[in-house]
């Protein structure tokens, strides 16, 4: 029986994707759940895996083509193990897909990719000029970076590296192309800037009772589990339980209403080589500390070694953004569209601070939280901001009361 293989939605908002590379070639057999082909969004780079076990008899779209959501891209004889895939005879092959093949052979030097084409246009290249090293002569990405870079004489970064050190050295000035990736991370932050009105309140934290319950637990969970516990766990918890109190930053805006969402997914940004990726911790609120560590690792993980699925950066209700990681006090986050409020963690550091008239050095964040004020007032926002500093101020008083075993971390857990 065959299988369509679907260009999936890598994300609410994404409306098409680019094929990078096929992993399996037409006629190898492939296993559910192997990766199958490589391909590139706005939102991230990953592998998508077989949907059945088979052979793939047909590969409709090739690499560097951008093609819609929904678009079927291949076609997969499903057969199980050790059965030969059967073999469609010509009669039975349709008229329009016995054309197809063949002006694909005869032209296939002409079919460029949307890639391709993309760079011709802006740097005035006549595509006919070029000697294209791809299969049947069609020309590749590499083939037009070579010639623009021989013949214009301008390094183009989309390569992995500049190979050529001293074609840099003898520019003053360098071009980069925008990535389709980086062209429409930039439209959809415009449109987030144009149609949520942003405002941002920022809060100070003692993280000081964090700091100790952390340093109390995070060897028990190593050993234990092999996870990492870092700070941002902890500031997922209090914003869940914040969002629980304080459901209308757990919304978004549509004409007919404001959407309340009775779910909490909570989205994490992640920097990755070339933008940023953001996905989803779904049902955050009823997760605990040790299995929120766990998840936060995994999705990060496999967002740098493009391993995500579909449904990993779907569905949020509100977002965290963990820019203090490079050292930044405090930022104005953007909002993510169709969310009404994004959280932006500073970096923890040492300060000294007033404690009862006393000075005190205690561990300190900046906590922002940018919110669409279409839908929240300043004081909401600042009663949802001053619950999460709540929450996480009253850890230091969990480090004496319970206790940590190994097998589990008290009813905080």
């Amino acid at each position: 029986m065959p299988k369509d293989v679907i260009m999936p939605q890598m994300g609410e908002s994404v409306a098409e994707g680019t094929i990078l590379k096929w992993l399996i070639q037409e006629g190898q057999r492939v296993e559910k759940e192997q990766p199958l082909v490589e391909i590139s969004t706005d939102k991230v780079d990953t592998e998508i895996p077989s949907p059945v076990s088979g052979v793939l008899t047909k590969i409709l779209h090739q690499m560097d083509e951008t093609v819609p959501v929904g678009t079927v891209i291949a076609v997969i004889e499903e057969v199980a193990e050790g059965i030969k895939a059967p073999v469609i005879p010509p009669a039975e092959i349709p008229k329009e897909i016995l054309e197809e093949k063949v002006e694909e052979k005869i032209g296939l030097e002409k079919r460029y990719s949307p890639l391709v084409r993309r760079l011709a246009r802006e740097y005035g290249v006549e595509l006919e000029k070029i000697r294209g090293t791809g299969a049947g002569g069609r020309i590749t990405k590499e083939d037009i970076l070579d010639y623009i870079e021989s013949t214009q004489k301008v390094t183009i970064s989309t390569r992995p590296r500049i190979e050529k050190a001293e074609k840099a050295e003898e520019l003053k000035e360098e071009v980069i192309p925008i990535s389709p990736k980086r062209r429409i991370i930039a439209e959809r932050m415009v449109q987030s800037k144009r149609t949520a009105p942003h405002v941002t309140t920022t809060f100070e934290v003692d993280m000081s009772g964090v700091a100790r319950y952390r340093e109390a637990n995070k060897e028990t969970l190593l050993k234990g589990q092999g996870v990492h516990l870092t700070y941002l766990p902890f500031i997922i918890s209090a914003a869940s339980s914040a969002l629980k109190e304080y459901p209308i930053l757990n919304s978004s805006w549509s004409e007919e209403g404001i959407v309340i969402k009775r779910y909490i997914n909570i989205g994490i940004a992640v920097s990755i080589e070339d933008g940023l990726i953001v996905p989803v911790i779904k049902g955050a609120d009823s997760k605990g500390l040790a299995e929120l560590a766990k998840e936060t690792q995994d999705l990060a993980k496999r967002a740098r070694d493009k391993k995500l699925k579909p449904d990993d950066v779907q569905g949020g209700t509100f977002s965290i953004t963990n820019y203090g990681i490079m050292g930044s006090l405090f930022g104005t986050p953007i909002i993510l569209p169709p969310q009404v409020a994004i959280l932006g963690v500073g970096t923890i550091t040492k300060r000294p601070i007033i404690i009862n008239d006393a000075i005190a050095i205690r561990r300190m964040v900046y906590l922002s939280l940018s919110f669409d004020h279409r839908v929240i007032d300043g004081a909401q926002a600042d009663q949802f901001l001053s619950r999460i500093k709540e929450i996480l101020e009253e850890w230091g008083a969990k480090v004496e009361k319970v206790p940590v075993t190994q097998t589990g971390f008290g009813g905080v857990w």
